[in-house]
Order: C-alpha cells, then sequence, then structure tokens
C-alpha cells in the first residue's frame, strides 16, 4: 500500500509447515525515493491493467476456438454467425462489399433476429454494403429503404452504408465484429458448383474465426475507413443531388414570373395597338407586369445574396434608424402587395402593426436588409395561411434576463449577444415579432427552417429565411421560429442590440 506519505509492505512468515500459523507482518517505509517508485509501479499496472467488469464480460460472451471450429463443421457457417449476433451485448458490425455476402448472409431471417437482440440487449448495427444499385438483392433494397437515408438514421439502432460505385477496395470477404470480443472473416471460393441459396456448402467458403485483440482492431479499424468513406459518398451524393433539384427550382422559379411578364406585355401590346386611346384601360396590365418583375427580381436577389455569403462578401451599410419605422413601411408595402396581386386574390389577409408595440425604439443597422428579413419573413406568413387570417407584428424591448427565459432560444448562446455602452441600462435588446394564425410549421422542417434549401413551400428556392438568418446575426442578433402554444399558426422572431 502507498500513500503520499508512505509505503507499507504486507508479507506473511509461517512456523515450518504449519500453515495454519501463518502471521502477517508489516514494513513501513516513509522514504520520498521509494514511495515515488512504489507510486510508479502502481500506475503502471492501473494503466496496463483490464478492467474488471470488462474482464467478466468478456469470459461470459467467448466462445472456445475449437468448440467454434466443431460447431461450424457441424451445424454451418451461418449458424455460428447467429450465434455470435445472440452473444452481442453492443454493437455488431457487418462488413459485405461483394453480393456474395450480401446475397447469402443478409437475409429476413437475420434482421428478424437482429431486432430481437436490438430490442433485448439496445444494441447497434452497423452494416456496409454492396453499392445500393448493384444490387441483385430486391429483399435487401427493400429493407434498406425502409429504414430511409443517412439522415433519417440518424436515431435508429439500425444504420446502413453503402459502397461508393466503384469502389477501389473491394473485398470478397464477409466481415462480422461483434462487440469487439469477436471476429470472424468468411472468404468465399468462387465458383459455378453451389450458387447463392439459403444453403452455403463447405467447399464453397473458408473462415477465420479469433478474440486476439489486435487482429479485432485492425479490421475495426478497416471498418471505420471504409464507414467514414461510404458516409462522405452519400453526402456528396445528396449534394449532387440538390444541386440538381437546386438548378430545377431556380429554373421554375425563374419561368413563372417571366412568362407572366412576357404574356401581359404582349398582351399590352396589342392592345394598344387595336385601341389607340391606351391610357388608364392599359395601367392593370402593366401593374402585374411590375409586380412580377419585383417577383424576380426578390429570387435573383436571394441568390446573389447566397452567393455573397458564402464567397464572404455579405457586406452593411448601417446606420442608426427607427425599427417601428422600418416595421411600419413592410407591412404597408405588403398590404398593397396582398390587394393587388393576382397571386393571393383569392386570399382575405389583414395585416396589423400591434398597438402595444414600441414605436421610438431605434438600432443600429442596414435598414435595406433589415426591410428584406421582414419582407422574407411576410412572405413565409402569407404562404401559411390557406384563405383568411390576420398577420401581426410586434416590437417591445427586452434585457438578457427574459432572453433566459425564452425555451425557444435556450440552445442559442444569447449571453455572447454583442454589449453596448456600459452607460446603457440593462443592457436591452429590440424582439421584433412577426406572429400568423396559419396552419403552422411542419415539426420536421421547423429544426431546419434558417438552413439552406430548405423551404415551407414546394417548388420554392428556401433561401430567403437562410439570408434573413445571415443577416440579423450579422448585426449582432439571433433568428428563431416555433409554432404558436394555441395551436393556430406560427411566430417568427428576432432580436437587435438596441441603440
Amino acid at each position: 500500500m502507498v500513500n503520499e506519505s508512505a509505503c507499507v509492505f504486507l508479507h506473511k512468515s509461517n512456523n515450518g509447515n504449519d500453515l495454519l500459523s501463518d502471521v502477517l507482518n508489516s514494513v513501513i517505509n516513509k522514504n520520498s525515493g521509494i514511495i515515488e517508485q512504489y507510486k510508479l509501479i502502481f500506475e503502471q499496472l492501473w494503466y496496463f491493467g483490464i478492467d474488471t467488469t470488462k474482464k467478466i464480460q468478456r469470459l461470459q460472451t467467448d466462445i472456445d476456438l475449437a468448440d467454434a471450429m466443431r460447431e461450424v463443421d457441424k451445424k454451418g457457417i451461418k449458424q455460428f454467425v447467429e450465434k455470435l449476433i445472440n452473444s452481442s451485448k453492443h454493437e455488431v458490425l457487418f462488413y459485405t462489399s461483394t453480393l456474395w455476402g450480401s446475397n447469402n448472409f443478409i437475409s429476413k431471417d437475420l434482421f428478424g433476429l437482429l431486432k430481437n437482440v436490438v430490442l433485448k440487449n439496445k444494441i447497434k448495427v452497423k452494416f456496409i454494403i454492396p453499392p445500393l444499385s448493384v444490387l441483385q438483392s430486391n429483399q435487401l433494397k427493400h429493407i434498406i429503404l425502409e429504414l430511409g437515408t443517412m439522415e433519417q438514421q440518424e436515431e435508429s439502432n439500425f444504420l446502413f452504408r453503402p459502397l461508393p460505385r466503384g469502389d477501389d477496395i473491394d473485398l470478397e470477404s464477409l466481415i462480422l465484429i461483434v462487440d469487439k470480443y469477436h471476429l470472424l472473416i468468411v472468404n468465399p471460393h468462387l465458383n459455378d458448383k453451389h450458387p447463392s441459396n439459403d444453403v452455403i456448402h463447405k467447399d464453397d467458403y473458408s473462415y477465420f474465426y479469433t478474440t486476439q485483440l489486435d487482429s479485432i482492431n485492425k479490421y475495426k479499424l478497416l471498418f471505420d475507413v471504409q464507414w467514414g468513406r461510404a458516409e462522405l459518398a452519400e453526402r456528396l451524393y445528396i449534394q449532387d443531388i440538390m444541386q440538381r433539384n437546386l438548378i430545377d427550382t431556380i429554373a421554375h422559379e425563374l419561368r413563372t414570373p417571366t412568362q407572366a411578364i412576357l404574356g401581359y406585355s404582349e398582351m399590352a401590346t396589342i392592345d394598344i395597338d387595336n385601341n389607340e386611346e391606351g391610357g388608364q384601360y392599359y395601367k392593370h396590365y402593366f401593374d402585374s407586369i411590375i409586380r412580377n418583375a419585383n417577383r424576380l427580381n426578390s429570387i435573383v436577389m436571394n441568390i446573389l445574396n447566397v452567393a455573397k455569403i458564402d464567397n464572404t462578401t455579405f457586406n452593411l451599410n448601417k446606420e442608426v434608424c427607427n425599427i417601428y419605422d422600418i416595421v411600419s413601411e413592410a407591412v404597408n408595402d405588403y398590404r398593397y402587395v396582398i390587394k393587388t396581386d393576382d397571386n393571393f386574390k383569392n386570399k382575405n389577409i389583414q395585416f396589423e402593426v400591434s398597438e402595444s408595440s414600441e414605436k421610438s425604439v431605434r438600432a443600429d443597422v442596414d435598414r435595406i436588409r433589415i426591410y428584406e428579413v421582414l419582407t422574407n419573413l411576410f412572405n413565409n406568413s402569407v404562404e401559411f395561411i390557406q384563405s383568411i387570417g390576420t398577420i401581426t407584428a410586434q416590437i417591445i424591448v427586452v434585457d438578457r434576463h427574459y432572453l433566459g427565459e425564452i425555451n425557444q432560444i435556450k440552445s442559442h448562446d444569447y449571453k455572447s449577444l454583442e454589449k453596448h455602452d456600459d452607460n446603457h441600462e440593462n443592457d436591452k435588446f429590440i424582439l421584433v415579432q412577426i406572429k400568423d394564425d396559419g396552419k403552422g410549421i411542419d415539426k420536421y422542417v421547423l429544426s431546419k427552417l434558417f438552413n439552406k434549401f430548405v423551404s415551407t413551400v414546394d417548388n420554392h428556392i428556401g433561401l430567403g429565411l437562410y439570408v434573413s438568418k445571415y443577416i440579423i446575426e450579422s448585426h449582432g442578433g439571433l433568428i428563431w421560429a416555433q409554432n404558436n402554444t394555441d395551436g393556430q399558426g406560427s411566430t417568427v422572431s428576432f432580436i437587435l442590440p438596441l441603440v
């Protein structure tokens, strides 16, 4: 025994051959050099020691190599795979980069067994499989597609990663790692004697089984590397699909207002040619042309804004402004849009600025950019209202204590918000809320609402809220969204530092 002040050595001594007469003797040494030496010895032994719990678990799950070989010879390799899976307490890793392994081992029966083990022991199961495009087993394809994409699998106990097509590390083997204690490698003897079916004949394969940690760790490293490559390939594939969809959506978004501009222009031209009186009679044509041109300009500006954000060339031209004036201007402009835009002719939407709003609050902002944020928020609120509804803007002054009490921004670091002059009382902020009584925001979309290319409406690019988030955060503020507690509609809020 050793502590900071002494070493205690215990030893037994006995008289003759009488074991019952053993005497426990002790020697105490307070030499600092001896104490440090034995402390070092203890630390080394502790470092290289094996955790008792893990050792017991391993002894309980160990399979004797000779027993394993007899079992494989007697019952077959599939039954041995099932036995290893049944023994799992933590994790099962499958690696099969070829059709031989996936067709012969990954079946409905295997999934039934795995589901039972998952329910019983709460284990994680990971599969690295051949590219989906080359899988011959419709059954396996169905199982994988049923489990969903990589993003949807994040909380699942079953995780699949297909290898990229044309993978240059193309192992023929099936590799199974269970709890980092068992390693089974099955190598096929590729021949036409026994085609793949429910029975794998002994002359179709050879196998290697071990519980040696060195071998297991090497193959675990191989699995992790291939898992990372497969994840990267899938993310790149998703990114490629998103880019293609973006191009398609942009083309659709740009085509719609462009066709309207051309159509109304042609009608106006034809009518003017046929009717020399002209004047106010044609004004509604040109009003529609202007509205659609503005819509087209808004889409183009969002795309340009995203490009500037990505290239870090997005700049703000700040000045001290009255926030109430900016909000009122945006509300009045949108009232006019609702009344005159044919796209909203079937909607009866009222726009209001709450009477309780602060009317004299000022902030150091880019007026045009804040107006742009408000327009983007109104665009979303209008889409949420199907026919009749109200959109209300409210402006209030809050302090850090208020922000700390709001559940919706607890995940944000509101404490790091830009601080102002120490003479400013209570370090206050302007809170702007845009509330509607529409259908609300889908729960799946809500957590990603301000991400790039996420839209609440079909055929919309999904850049407006992403740009809005960047604008508000560039002003030292925060923006968030929530569904209203009464079940009617949603509210988007943002805060700006008060001057």
